[in-house]
């Protein structure tokens, strides 16, 4: 399949959990970078084995620290058509979670930086996030990926 014709078409996209909470304690001056954790999760879809069903998950500052202005915690899913009919499993798999990173993170970072925004403590924008494989991200499912910031 030639750079112009793509693999996958883009179904729907949802978000599933929308979470900013402002820390009222926050004192602007103490500021601290805090690491969004991501986990992604991409499988094909039961009844339709040319879709994929993806998810991915963004939160930052759980522990809710006040050198941090906000707790997010955010989750989408789409759906991915594969219409490249030339890929073996692996590869649509790979190309599917690759495809619903840049999809789905993009859209979390979109809404974050969006409702933050409108919070008191102003507009946060989320860093890049990096896929690494299962080996390199221990303890996440069978099926799950770790998206790092």
């Amino acid at each position: 399949m030639s750079a112009l014709n793509p693999a996958y078409s883009l179904v729907q996209l949802f978000f599933v959990r929308s979470v900013v909470i402002s820390i009222p304690e926050h004192k602007p001056e103490s500021t601290e970078e805090i690491n969004t954790e991501n986990v992604i999760d991409v499988r094909r879809d039961e009844q339709d084995s040319k879709v994929f069903v993806c998810s991915m998950r963004s939160s930052t500052n759980i522990e809710r620290k006040p050198t941090y202005p906000y707790h997010i915690d955010m989750e989408a899913v789409c759906s991915l058509r594969q219409i490249d009919d030339t890929l073996d499993d692996a590869l649509a798999l790979r190309g599917a979670t690759i495809t619903a990173h840049s999809v789905l993170y993009g859209a979390i970072r979109e809404a974050t930086s969006w409702i933050t925004s409108r919070q008191p403590w102003g507009q946060i924008q989320l860093g890049l996030s990096v896929l690494t494989t299962k080996a390199e991200a221990p303890g996440l499912g069978e099926d799950a990926e770790k998206a790092s910031d």
